[in-house]
């Protein structure tokens, strides 16, 4: 992502050389550091004269400026331990998956990597077993894909509506508390003249995810959504969660909620109009906040809510609630000792406390608590329940891949206004060849 992550019972507020990498053509932004591997390899050294083999580890994050600047520094302390060990830190172009696929079909896979839960399914075949690292052991949501941990999440959170509490004093609005009220208020801002109601970047496609993603999953009630539907043989039909949460974006996009123009509008162009008032609200993750506390410099006027994705306040108010940002470790490394010692490293209690309260995101490890002022405050004003998202599952992410399924292209497809008949009826006939391919 410029861009862009699961347990029922728990409320998850719930995420070196340098050049320009922004897209698959392009090359990777990178900082090295040098840096011990762990206690693992110091012992491995101790009380020997000979130098230890030099070894370079490369960690690949995708664009999250929060994380990129965080393990630039604080790899600067494991430094001075094991100067052995180079850690370079790359950059990736997007969160999705495309340009580590490139880097898959090669064998060039980094070492260390950030992977979507849905991209574990992609990946696994290419990932080290994880079961027998400290970090996997300390986690409350390693994931396992056919049995086998391939990733450590290093955050959970969940989505959330930010909002300006001045425009809405000004405009006499209230936070709603179902889609209808959502709509009002989205058309009251508008009437007003003077905000862009809800700011989306729908220029960098994955924005849409809140709406397209993650509203037919929400619609739908069901935990098991994804699942569910590599089952089906016409999933985003009439009357649908899919058709239904597709609606709503038309809507947003044909009452130009979201500005004249949002498929113009990049990501980064989104929230500064968001974080310069320009624009009322943006329906973001709570990956967000120290970002625009760093841009801003402060959060007086900052507040958030869910989305409401119910037509009654008398259904359960929830939230999209998950484990993300999963570590990875490539079977291609030609350094996996020193690679599982550094992710060891990484979730270590003291590294991973200044880590977490620094990204204000959920912990995700036992024994670590994350300091969340702004969340907890929210969360007393608009309690929710967490709804979890399941999207490891092996079947839809078989189907998905034949049929070519991208949420985020359907959502750039409505904006641009073609007929949602159209793309449905697509939708549906690819599916059913993807299903019928799977079997």
């Amino acid at each position: 992502m410029n861009r862009k992550k699961w347990a029922s019972s728990l409320l998850v507020l719930s995420m070196m050389s340098v050049t320009a990498l922004t897209g698959c053509g392009k090359t990777a932004e990178t900082t090295s550091a040098t840096i011990q591997p762990g206690a693992s390899a110091a012992a491995s050294t101790a009380g020997t004269s000979t130098p230890a083999k030099p070894v370079k580890l490369k960690l690949a994050i995708w664009e999250a400026q929060t994380d990129i600047e965080f393990w630039t520094e604080k790899v600067k302390e494991y430094t001075k331990q094991a100067p052995n060990v180079t850690v370079e830190i790359e950059k990736v172009p997007d969160n999705n998956g495309q340009y580590l696929k490139v880097r898959l079909a090669a064998n060039d896979l980094p070492d260390v990597f950030f992977v979507k839960p849905a991209q574990l399914q992609v990946y696994k075949q290419a990932l080290l077993p994880l079961d027998d690292l400290e970090a996997t052991k300390n986690n409350k949501f390693p994931t396992k894909i056919d049995g086998q941990v391939l990733g450590d999440p290093l955050v959970s959170f969940s989505e959330y509506v930010y909002y300006h509490p001045s425009i809405f004093k000004e405009l006499s609005l209230e936070v709603p508390k179902t889609l209808p009220e959502f709509e009002a208020l989205l058309d009251k801002i508008k009437a007003s003249g003077k905000y862009i109601p809800l700011s989306i970047g729908l220029k960098d496609g994955w924005t849409s995810y809140p709406y397209m993603e993650y509203g037919p999953h929400m619609l739908s009630g069901d935990e098991n959504y994804l699942a569910n539907i590599a089952k089906k043989d016409a999933p985003f039909a009439e009357g649908t969660s899919f058709d239904q949460a597709a609606k709503f974006l038309q809507r947003i996009s044909t009452k130009k909620w979201a500005g004249p123009d949002a498929l113009s509008i990049s990501f980064d162009q989104s929230t500064q109009a968001f974080e310069a008032k320009k624009a009322a609200i943006i329906a973001l993750g709570q990956w967000y906040y120290p970002d625009y506390k760093k841009k801003v410099g402060n959060d007086d006027d900052l507040a958030a809510f869910p989305l409401p994705w119910r037509n009654s306040a008398n259904d359960p108010l929830m939230s999209m609630t998950m484990s993300d940002m999963n570590i990875g470790i490539s079977k291609q490394s030609k350094n996996t000792d020193a690679a599982k010692a550094f992710v060891n490293w990484m979730f270590s209690k003291d590294v991973y406390q200044t880590y977490i309260n620094k990204v204000q995101q959920t912990s995700t490890v036992n024994g670590v608590t994350s300091e969340l002022p702004f969340f907890v405050k929210s969360n007393q004003e608009n309690p929710f329940k967490p709804f979890t998202y399941m999207g490891t599952d092996a079947t839809y992410a078989k189907v998905k891949g034949f049929a070519q399924y991208d949420p985020n292209l359907v959502a750039q497809d409505i904006f641009s206004g073609k007929s949602l008949d159209s793309v449905e009826k697509e939708l549906n006939d690819k599916w059913k060849k993807a299903i019928d391919s799977s079997k």
